[in-house]
């Protein structure tokens, strides 16, 4: 299991709860996001501001529009849990936590970026494979012990 700590952005956007809709708006847009996570005043996740809460919801301040439902995961869990979590639960973004507190963040472009730089090479023919885990069984001589490319990882 690769966790995702391999992969995730340390350098985050956070909005606080009272930051100004307008303000929050021009930093997403800005900076190409599609949203952030809200942390109170204590440094947790209480949210994530979205693009579709900025155009579809009323309000002055982040926290008056932000989604409270928050699913995280910590800076352990598996890539390829991750990736479970986005399809199911239709999700941009998954904050990263240690400890109840932001350690940094993972989009849905970041595993697709991991996906394919993950190169699974056979140690029977050196045929080679991408994909979050080894494949069962080789493509072309059926051989079913891999290697992964660690030069695509990064630290």
């Amino acid at each position: 299991m690769i966790p995702i700590k391999e992969v995730m952005t340390k350098e985050v956007l956070t909005f606080a709860e009272n930051t100004p809709v307008p303000e929050a708006a021009k930093q997403l847009a800005e900076r190409r996001l599609s949203g952030a996570p809200v942390l109170n005043e204590a440094g947790y996740v209480v949210g994530v501001l979205s693009e579709v809460d900025v155009i579809a919801k009323r309000g002055s301040t982040v926290g008056d529009i932000m989604t409270h439902h928050v699913i995280s995961i910590s800076e352990d869990t598996g890539i390829d849990e991750a990736a479970q979590l986005f399809a199911s639960e239709r999700i941009r973004r998954l904050p990263i936590l240690k400890e109840g507190r932001l350690v940094g963040l993972v989009s849905r472009s970041d595993i697709l970026g991991f996906f394919t730089a993950q190169v699974w090479t056979c140690n029977s023919c050196a045929h080679a494979e991408h994909g979050l885990q080894p494949p069962e069984r080789c493509a072309r001589c059926g051989g079913t012990e891999f290697r992964l490319d660690a030069a695509h990882l990064r630290h």
